[in-house]
């Protein structure tokens, strides 16, 4: 693991995942973030481990991954139902016909790309040598 809960919830101030979900969402952040960069190298090399922006990248999609996991979880799918007068709907960020890993991916890219675009990580021209 890049990211320990320790640095999640002391530095990143994170609240939303409690410690014994943070594992599962902590390594589909990584792997996403993996699958983002990996034109530019392993952005998760020694020399990376100190860089508090990939850490909290890696935070800020860990939230992203288990929000949309959790949504769906506790029925958050569901957008609108009646039934003998009692009507129900959810207010979802879900699109209409997105699964939840779509949803999951694209919640995680939103909260990555604000704090690796500006890194040159993101970018999608292949360093020449790496």
């Amino acid at each position: 693991m890049y990211v320990k809960y320790g640095y999640y919830s002391n530095n990143y101030k994170g609240t939303l995942i409690q410690k014994e979900d943070f594992q599962r969402a902590e390594q589909e952040a990584e792997t996403y973030i993996r699958y983002l960069t990996y034109l530019n190298g392993d952005i998760f090399a020694d020399e990376a481990h100190t860089d508090p922006v990939i850490m909290d990248a890696v935070c800020a999609a860990a939230e992203a991954y288990y929000t949309a996991t959790m949504e769906q979880q506790q029925g958050g799918n569901v957008k609108s139902e009646n039934k003998d007068g009692m009507s129900v709907s959810f207010i979802v960020a879900r699109k209409d016909g997105e699964t939840v890993d779509e949803y999951a991916k694209r919640s995680m890219y939103q909260a990555i790309r604000v704090r690796l675009l500006p890194t040159g990580w993101l970018s999608r021209r292949a360093k020449v040598g790496v």
